[in-house]
C-alpha cells in the first residue's frame, strides 16, 4: 500500500536532515506505529504519505502511485485521511454532522449519499448520539473523533494519525485508541504516529525512529524486548513491560507475549 523508498528530507535552513536513507513499506491492512522522541523524524515521514511533504531524495509510492507526480496528488490524498495533534484545527462548523458532511459536499458527492455517509462515519467512531450537537460542547476525546469521523466519510483506504492523542487525557486517548483499533479491524490500513508506548501493544508492528532513521521494527513484542535501544532513543517502555521484565529477573517464567496488564495477570495468576 505505502513504500518509502530510501527518502531523505531536509528542512530549509536546517543544519542536518530529518529523514536520512529511511526505507519502509506499509501492507494493506496493516496497523502500524511510528514511535520516537520529538525530532526523531516521526510526523516528517508521516507527512510525507500524502503528498503534505515530499522527498529530497528517493521516492514514497501510495498503491502505486508517486507522490512526487502532481496529478496523482488528488488520487493519493483521496486514499490516505490525516489527523493531526488538535482536533479544532481540523473541525470547520459548528454541527458535529455538518462537519463530517464538509468534506464529501466539497466532492460533489449527491445529499442521498452524503446522508448515508455521515450515518455511517459517526457510527464508526460511536457518535451517532451526537450528530446534531454543537461541537464546542464536545469534550477533545470526541472532537478527536468526530474529526476522524470527517476523514471517513471521504471514504479512504488510508488512515493516519500524527500525534492525535498528544492533546487528549487519559480518557479520551483511551476512547480514541479504542475507535481506532475497531476501524482497523474492519479493514482499514492505520499508521500512528506517537510517543505513547503503551498505544503501541496492539499493533502488528512497531517502527522505532531515532536521529531521522529507523532504528528498530518488529512486532510489539519482539520490539520491547530491546528496552536498551527504547531507552537509547528516549522511549519508556509500558509499565506492564517493565513489570514483567524485573519479575523475569527475579526468576519467574513469564513470555514476552505479556505486553500490557490484562496479559501479565493472565501470566501471573496460575503460578500464584
Amino acid at each position: 500500500m505505502i513504500r518509502f523508498d530510501n527518502i531523505t528530507y531536509q528542512y530549509e535552513n536546517a543544519l542536518s536532515p530529518a529523514l536520512a536513507d529511511v526505507s519502509l513499506e506499509i501492507q494493506d491492512g496493516e496497523f502500524i506505529a511510528i514511535v520516537g522522541h520529538n525530532g526523531s523524524g516521526k510526523s516528517t515521514l508521516a507527512k510525507h504519505i500524502n503528498g503534505l511533504l515530499l522527498p529530497s531524495k528517493g521516492s514514497v509510492t501510495v498503491n502505486g502511485m508517486d507522490t512526487k507526480v502532481e496529478d496523482n496528488l488528488l488520487k493519493i490524498r483521496q486514499i490516505v485521511g490525516m489527523a493531526f495533534q488538535n482536533p479544532d484545527n481540523q473541525l470547520v462548523t459548528t454541527i458535529v454532522e455538518e462537519d463530517v458532511a464538509f468534506g464529501p459536499e466539497n466532492l460533489g458527492v449527491t445529499p442521498s449519499e452524503i446522508r448515508q455517509r455521515v450515518d455511517e462515519a459517526l457510527h464508526a467512531v460511536g457518535m451517532t448520539d451526537y450528530a446534531e450537537f454543537a461541537v464546542h460542547h464536545l469534550s477533545g476525546g470526541q472532537k478527536q473523533r468526530i474529526a476522524i469521523a470527517g476523514i471517513l466519510a471521504l471514504k479512504p483506504q488510508v488512515l493516519v494519525l500524527d500525534e492525535a492523542s498528544a492533546m487528549l487525557d487519559p480518557s479520551g486517548r483511551a476512547e480514541l485508541l479504542s475507535t481506532v483499533k475497531q476501524l482497523h479491524d474492519q479493514g482499514m490500513t492505520v499508521l500512528m504516529v506517537t510517543q505513547y508506548m503503551d498505544e503501541t501493544v496492539d499493533c502488528d508492528r512497531i517502527v522505532v525512529m531515532k536521529g531521522g532513521k529507523i532504528v528498530l521494527t518488529g512486532t510489539p513484542s519482539e520490539v520491547f524486548q530491546h528496552t536498551d535501544i527504547l531507552l537509547q532513543s528516549n522511549l519508556v517502555p509500558p509499565e506492564a513491560v517493565a513489570v514483567r521484565d524485573s519479575l523475569k529477573a527475579m526468576g519467574y517464567p513469564l513470555s514476552d507475549r505479556a505486553l500490557n496488564a490484562e496479559q501479565l495477570s493472565e501470566e501471573l495468576c496460575p503460578l500464584l
